[in-house]
């Protein structure tokens, strides 16, 4: 069930590969389930750790660039995967890792404005 979501989400957004088949059976799933994760990690790791200890990372400005650390981040990993499970750096992989980016962003925001009502210091970040 999930595998499917995750190709139909990146099929949806990248649009589909129909010359390399491994995107759909090996790394779509892959590269989700990673970025899902690590996401979710950053987001917990800003508002419940950092967000409890002391009022040093609240500001607008570390809630820019935890989110810009997680694009890169999302971009790397769904290169790195992607490379190692096709081999051939085309076009294609460039815009799946550049959406895979845009995908963790949303997510990210999502997570943040379910998640940040727990914090003490950074309730109010981003918004």
């Amino acid at each position: 069930m999930i595998l499917t979501i995750f190709s139909g989400l990146y099929e949806l957004i990248a649009g589909a590969n129909p010359a390399v088949p491994e995107y759909d059976e090996e790394v779509y799933q892959t590269v989700g389930q990673i970025t899902l994760i690590v996401v979710s990690a950053v987001v917990l790791i800003f508002y419940l750790c950092l967000g409890r200890w002391k009022p040093i990372f609240h500001k607008l400005g570390h809630w820019i660039f935890t989110l810009i650390l997680i694009m890169c981040a999302s971009f790397a990993i769904a290169f790195m995967t992607a490379k190692d499970k096709i081999g051939d750096i085309d076009s294609y992989m460039y815009r799946f890792c550049l959406m895979n980016a845009v995908f963790a962003a949303i997510v990210f925001i999502i997570l943040s404005i379910v998640v940040k009502p727990m914090s003490v210091f950074s309730k109010r970040t981003p918004f």
